[in-house]
């Protein structure tokens, strides 16, 4: 699975004609605008900076932000900005979204907005991306920042989800551990009986282009050691690409631990609207909003690519069954 540093190598080089466009609703933010500007030094796209405009020229001035290289747009309220931004994606204007400084529930309530939202009626994930030095590679996390108590319909959304990254990252057929405190199925264990069903619900074809197993205890997922030492034969314990989490509080310890005791790289993107949105904490680095923003343009061109190759398909199974006549 590719790292930040390789996605943006990747953007960079296929993106050499056409730089993809972020647009950022609330961008009058010192470390958002570090975001746009190391981005912008990596050269691997541009940006539409919704918010206030004399607050972004100013901070711009301070931090040496190239804005010929972008283009501002005068916001009143982070909702108003919200929703011009969500706009530019929708008219085309941008590839994807992110959030800058205003409250999640704004920046949600304008990706959902049925009049000029990204709303898909599909349920919305957020997956996040860690480099963890300790284990020099990347994994993914889902859910870290979005559903709550996801049930079993949704912990299937967000291994589909995840997967779809994961394969836009390189990894053609990820290892997806269904995390829980134990390996073995607990009836006191809710999330431990959802993990067993996830893992034969994939061995029987309704979960495809991966491999499910679970439950699976943190270590057993990623430490090839533990897993020799407890006995656990499975093709995912210490080899996962990708961790679901059980519940909202797991993910979002999860996440916190990486970054602030591991000292994990991390990116954030939430999925199932028509295109992806960055999300990102408050307290998060510029550094974890640029790998945000990799993230969410690979994706979004991988999706693209897919859709094109599918809408060429259509066009041509006509064809070919009029020859078959």
């Amino acid at each position: 699975m590719l790292n930040f540093e390789e996605m943006k190598n990747y953007l960079l080089e296929n993106t050499q004609f056409t730089k993809p466009v972020v647009a950022v609703a609330a961008a009058d933010d010192k470390v958002v605008l570090e975001a746009i500007k190391e981005m912008n030094q990596h050269g691997f796209g541009r940006a539409i900076l919704v918010g206030n405009t004399q607050k972004i020229h100013n901070i711009a001035k301070e931090i040496g932000l190239d804005l010929e290289e972008n283009m501002v747009l005068d916001a009143p309220n982070s909702e108003r900005a919200a929703a011009l931004a969500v706009q530019c994606v929708r008219d085309g204007e941008a590839d994807i979204i992110m959030k800058g400084l205003l409250q999640t529930k704004t920046y949600l309530k304008a990706i959902l907005n049925k009049d000029y939202g990204l709303r898909t009626g599909k349920t919305l994930t957020a997956v996040t991306g860690f480099f963890i030095p300790k284990l020099g590679r990347m994994i993914l996390a889902s859910d870290c920042g979005m559903i709550v108590q996801p049930t079993l319909e949704e912990k299937v959304t967000e291994i589909n989800d995840a997967v779809t990254l994961a394969r836009a990252l390189q990894c053609e057929k990820p290892l997806v551990s269904c995390l829980s405190a134990v390996e073995t199925v607990n009836t006191n264990m809710p999330d431990g009986i959802d993990a067993a069903i996830l893992s034969k619900m994939n061995q029987r074809g309704q979960i495809t282009g991966c491999v499910v197993d679970g439950p699976l205890s943190l270590d057993l997922s990623i430490s090839p050691e533990s897993a020799m030492h407890k006995g656990v034969n499975s093709p995912v314990a210490g080899k996962a690409d990708i961790l679901i989490m059980p519940n909202i509080q797991a993910g979002n310890i999860f996440w916190k631990s990486m970054t602030f005791l591991a000292g994990a790289q991390s990116g954030a993107v939430i999925m199932g609207a028509a295109k992806p949105a960055v999300l990102t904490s408050r307290a998060d680095s510029s550094e974890a909003k640029v790998n945000a923003i990799a993230m969410a343009m690979i994706l979004e061109r991988a999706q693209r690519e897919e859709l094109l190759a599918k809408n060429l398909k259509s066009k041509r199974e006509p064809q070919f069954q009029n020859l078959k006549k």
